[in-house]
């Protein structure tokens, strides 16, 4: 995360703090997150998101946050080792990659050389290299911390325990739902996160917000002397609007072997107010009476969103002469049954009947569509995705050749050449969505398969209520994946997995039944249109649907101007793109090559 490197942005990471007063360890789970074999081997996801602490090291700790694109970062809120000046010391790791149950932190850096206030110049910070830490996860209430750092700091490992758990990611599935099982609105302006003042980068807050009502701020920065400092406070929340009467500054011991908990002394540092005017920004007020400290308000902005807590505006209802508008016809021979993926404005679209080895790529920003080297496969009903700098197929039905003897394939973007993919499996006209750098890839009995591209792993994901979802819709939705409709024989049903708790649960049914229909995520909306039924009848479907972010059910928008089925769609900026698709049930001929496009105000 070079962003957080080159700027040290909002530094604003917490320090796991339990001295006096601790925190109470919310929701600690003993057990692994594997459920009945239903999720197994358990995976790092947005649960490790809170504060961690040694129980016999009380006044020191660590935040770690699970970020939206699936990395992490860290931040150790400790003192300085004996012989240093200062009275505190705060170490950043970034950029964390997941192996296994471990997060890895190659590059632990430590600040220094500014000063606290109107003193504070961005360009004295330093980012001196540190050495490495790991965490290694146990269950949802327990980790393991190795770490190597200079010769003054050495090297060591704790165990620690969980102290936050924070609001909406919670290792035991507590959601803020609406009668039909959706994300309610009050549970989608998280504040959680990094926030830092742009033109002074180097210091910053990390907010931690917690069930009960109450957040934690932790204040990354330093001290008028110039050496590290943190402050932290427990605040009331009030509308958009955190508190704090009584924030701390901890002194009085040292790093590791010279840490004494009884020698810490927690000081009154002063009154600290945060104002969020939205998502992205927030006004913060201090007032110490500490020398050196003073007065001042600070304009900030969000450095981090953390996975699993999304922030955005609710919409619970639709804007009013929504209508499909028409666009630059695909090249010949036209496709039905066919996969996309999303990459920016790019929506790549790949095989299907009419060219089973067809790879195009459609601008949505210039409307205009590009030829890409065929597919090394052909295939009818694949799927794939977008991650990373590549876009990857899977799965689907041998259709005009090719190296059929490989199930996955990877094309570089940049390099434009493709290669095979071991290990990647996908199901049969059922489609992928990506969430946290990880795909979740839609199976026709209603089972989701998780596949990592980095560690090339996979495993299912099997919804309690499992059902034939043939040709269904998989998305990722408000930092959740759904699944939608499918046919075996056609349903309204939606199922949603929690990759926080790793639980699903029944979501809103539609209000029309369908299969091969084409869905995407459009800002804070699930659209969905078209599709066919052929169990219980036989005719293809013109009208699309719309879910609002905190709604609490389906309504309908307008229809095609084509019923299609056996199509695809992306959601590029407010825009809703379908592309192409069959106009006969049940078969894929009668192929449009036709664009419509929705734009959602």
């Amino acid at each position: 995360m070079n962003r957080w490197l080159g700027l040290l942005g909002a530094v604003g990471v917490a320090v796991a703090w339990a001295c006096t007063e601790p925190h109470p360890v919310l929701a600690k789970r003993t057990a692994p997150l594997a459920q009945e074999g239903k999720v197994s081997p358990q995976w790092l996801g947005p649960w490790v998101s809170g504060a961690w602490y040694d129980t016999g090291r009380s006044g020191e700790g660590i935040i770690v946050q699970f970020l939206a694109d699936g990395r992490a970062l860290a931040v150790w809120f400790t003192y300085p080792p004996s012989g240093e000046p200062g009275r505190q010391a705060w170490l950043l790791a970034d950029g964390g990659r997941i192996d296994g149950d471990t997060l890895r932190f190659d590059r632990v850096i430590r600040p220094q050389g500014a000063r606290f206030g109107a003193a504070f110049d961005p360009a004295a910070v330093q980012l001196n290299a540190w050495g490495t830490m790991s965490l290694r996860f146990t269950n949802c209430g327990g980790a393991q911390l190795t770490y190597a750092g200079p010769t003054a700091f050495g090297s060591g490992s704790r165990t620690l325990s969980r102290l936050t758990t924070l609001d909406e990611i919670d290792c035991n599935g507590a959601r803020k739902l609406t009668p039909r099982g959706a994300r309610r609105s009050d549970g989608l302006r998280a504040k959680s996160g990094a926030w830092f003042v742009p033109s002074r980068s180097g210091e910053g807050w990390m907010v931690e917000e917690l069930p009960d009502g109450r957040a934690v701020v932790y204040w990354f920065t330093y001290d008028p002397e110039g050496n590290q400092a943190w402050t932290f406070g427990t605040a009331t929340r009030q509308g958009e609007s955190l508190l704090i009467e009584d924030n701390l500054i901890a002194r009085g011991t040292r790093f590791g072997n010279d840490f004494n908990a009884n020698e810490v002394r927690l000081e009154p540092w002063g009154r600290l107010r945060l104002d969020f005017s939205n998502c992205q920004n927030v006004a913060i007020d201090y007032t110490s009476p500490l020398a050196g400290y003073g007065a001042a308000t600070r304009s900030a902005v969000r450095l981090t969103t953390l996975g699993g807590a999304p922030c955005l505006d609710p919409v619970t209802s639709n804007p009013q002469g929504l209508a499909f508008v028409e666009k630059a016809i695909s090249p010949a021979p036209f496709q039905s049954e066919h996969a996309i993926a999303v990459d920016g404005s790019s929506l790549y679209v790949l095989g299907g009947f009419g060219k089973p080895r067809a790879f195009r790529r459609y601008d949505a920003a210039s409307n205009t569509w590009t030829e890409l080297p065929d597919l090394p496969a052909g295939r009818d009903h694949p799927t794939a995705f977008a991650l990373a700098g590549g876009v990857y197929m899977a799965g689907g039905a041998p259709n005009g050749g090719g190296d059929q003897a490989n199930s996955g394939f990877r094309f570089d973007i940049a390099a434009g050449t493709w290669s095979p993919v071991p290990g990647l499996v996908g199901g049969y006209g059922s489609h992928a969505t990506v969430l946290f750098g990880r795909a979740y890839i839609g199976l026709g009995d209603g089972s989701v398969l998780q596949f990592d591209p980095a560690s090339r792993q996979s495993r299912l994901l099997r919804p309690d209520d499992a059902q034939p979802r043939d040709h269904s819709q998989v998305v990722a939705f408000l930092d959740e994946i759904w699944s939608l409709g499918g046919r075996g024989p056609e349903t309204t049903s939606v199922s949603i997995y929690d990759p926080v708790s790793e639980r699903w649960r029944v979501g809103p049914a539609f209000r029309s039944k369908r299969g091969g229909f084409a869905a995407a995520v459009v800002g804070p909306r699930l659209v969905i249109a078209g599709g066919e039924v052929i169990d219980s009848g036989l005719y293809v479907e013109a009208s699309s649907e719309i879910l609002g972010a905190g709604a609490n059910a389906w309504e309908f928008g307008p229809d095609l101007p084509v019923p299609v089925h056996g199509t695809v769609a992306g959601g590029v900026g407010n825009r809703f793109i379908l592309i192409s698709g069959s106009t006969i049930a049940g078969q894929g001929i009668g192929r449009t090559g036709r664009v419509f496009e929705m734009a959602i105000p």
